[in-house]
């Protein structure tokens, strides 16, 4: 097709590469925290989904429901989890349009 520069639309889709790269690296910065059990186990999640901290609230703590504290725990890591999804599809949205990009997010 005459008039169609191939080149520009690959030159494009690398600028829009390397914003995407840049803005996960920035996100990799950014906190977002979830807890569960009413606050008594909080969990802080970086933007790329690497768990940062977990703080167990002392009343969280029953020796004699193990099972307690482990199902709270894996709900305030889920929960933060999902949020650091949303937070990244959300902010690489915003660079690319609202185009989804397999494998990017």
């Amino acid at each position: 097709m005459p008039g169609i520069d191939l080149n520009y639309f690959i030159r494009q889709a690398n600028k829009l590469t390397e914003k995407i790269e840049q803005r996960k690296q920035e996100l990799a910065n950014e906190k977002v925290e979830a807890s569960s059990g009413e606050g008594r186990v909080k969990v802080v999640v970086n933007g790329i989904q690497e768990v940062q901290s977990i703080h167990i609230d002392k009343a969280a703590i029953d020796p004699n429901d193990t099972g307690m504290l482990e199902d709270l725990i894996t709900a305030a890591v889920n929960a933060a989890l999902a949020s650091s999804r949303q937070h990244m599809q959300k902010e690489l949205a915003k660079i690319s349009g609202g185009v989804k990009n397999p494998g990017i997010t």
